[in-house]
């Protein structure tokens, strides 16, 4: 008899991305270790990207509940100029606008709306977890975030039913990257401060996706344990090596403003420049939205006779490209605290098998990621000269192969997998409702 968990995530399909993978993921295997997932989510979320790919995902088993939500999206978009209610994504281009509107409509997003501008769907996600536990035998509760409003169900409804209840935090929460972008209060830092502390205070476990979110998180939660995405051995190309046109250097996801690495640009144009093969067969490929400050940065570094940009794609398609590339090209955002960043990706570019050109802090989480897998190194933002002889020794062994991919053979990713992940996730259930 398979117990069940109440699930509340904001993101799920036809939500796009990375933010909706994770417990999509983890829903999809918890039933093989004796957990039914209920999941409660949103009608037509504010979502950054649509993947109706991803739908294919969900088990038949689950029963998934869809609530209504309070959003100013659509005021905020006005505010900017825009229609819909359509978001940034990955907060690209937001900090770049000047105009009185558009300052304004920051304010109002970093302080009118706290934790964040979804907390008006919180109200309607009590009221159906209220109902679920009344009609289902609900063991324990899981909010994952961001949107880290979402944890705020999870205190309210274990308040009243006294239910174990899991946080899993996807990303930081005042300490998230994107406000540095936004002008918030004093007072309004120290409220979210009081929200984040009384979480991780009172939720049974934390759950987090790096060793750099557990040691800032681990002083004020109760318990805390590190589950890493992974990756679904079923979205991977299984393929033989394939004979390409070009060697590109490919980076698929949202490039934001500070991934921006002109270091590397220069690199890459001084290889055009003084490379003959490299001029004619190397390509800078960019499939995802990419911040117009970066695309500004590369066409003023001579790269737009060998640079492509595409939009977005499917996971599928995503996953194919990766498995299809000479290089995948994986960056640290420069901020604060990016020692601790370990990016959802990263489990994806190393089951590939593709060559990783892997740029940030070496002492940080990712790093060591990388290292137990047996991929890397990770490369200091500074050092074009081993960026440049890491890109060559691979684009050379492309060319004198025939252009045909060259692949690397480690498999230390596999302990990475979303179903040894999801293992470890009923581990915990188990041992909160034991």
């Amino acid at each position: 008899m398979k117990k069940s968990v109440l699930i509340f995530t904001y993101y799920w399909p036809p939500a796009g991305g990375a933010g909706v993978q994770r417990f999509l993921k983890f829903s999809k295997f918890l039933g093989e270790f004796g957990w039914q997932p209920i999941i409660v989510t949103v009608k037509n979320g504010s979502y950054p990207t649509l993947d109706y790919t991803l739908e294919a995902d969900i088990p038949a088993e689950v029963e998934v509940f869809k609530t209504n939500t309070f959003e100013p999206f659509t005021w905020y978009n006005l505010l900017r100029g825009k229609k819909g209610k359509q978001i940034p994504s990955g907060m690209t281009g937001i900090g770049t606008s000047k105009s009185l509107f558009q300052r304004f409509a920051r304010h109002v997003r970093g302080n009118w709306f706290i934790p964040d501008a979804r907390v008006g769907w919180k109200k309607f996600a009590i009221k159906e977890g209220r109902k679920i536990i009344q009609s289902h035998a609900v063991k324990a509760i899981i909010t994952t975030g961001p949107p880290h409003s979402t944890h705020l169900t999870g205190l309210a409804l274990q308040k009243e039913f006294g239910l174990p209840w899991i946080a899993d935090f996807r990303d930081p929460w005042t300490d998230l990257f994107i406000y540095e972008f936004l002008p918030r209060t004093a007072k309004t830092l120290e409220k979210d401060r009081k929200l984040e502390t009384e979480v991780l205070a009172t939720a049974d476990t934390t759950l987090t996706v790096s060793l750099g979110l557990k040691r800032e998180f681990e002083a004020r939660a109760r318990k805390i344990e590190v589950l890493y995405n992974g990756y679904d051995e079923e979205d991977i190309y299984q393929g033989e090596p394939l004979k390409t046109e070009f060697f590109t250097l490919e980076y698929i996801g949202n490039f934001k403003p500070n991934q921006n690495l002109p270091v590397l640009w220069q690199v890459l144009k001084n290889l055009i420049d003084t490379n003959a093969d490299f001029r004619q067969y190397f390509r800078l490929e960019f499939t995802g939205k990419i911040d117009g400050s970066v695309l500004e940065n590369l066409k003023q570094a001579g790269l737009e006779s060998n640079l492509q940009v595409n939009g977005f794609v499917s996971h599928a398609e995503a996953t194919a490209k990766m498995g299809g590339a000479g290089m995948l090209l994986f960056p640290i955002p420069q901020t604060k605290g990016n020692r601790g960043i370990i990016t959802g990706k990263i489990f994806e570019n190393m089951a590939c098998q593709t060559p990783m050109l892997c740029i940030g802090p070496a002492d940080g989480d990712a790093s060591q990621v990388l290292e137990s897998a047996g991929k890397g190194p990770m490369i200091d933002y500074q050092n074009g000269e081993k960026m440049q002889e890491i890109l060559l020794e691979k684009f050379n062994q492309w060319l004198a192969n025939g252009k045909i991919q060259v692949k690397d053979n480690q498999e230390g990713f596999k302990k990475y997998s979303r179903y040894s992940q999801t293992g470890l996730l009923a581990q915990i259930l188990d041992q909160l409702t034991a």
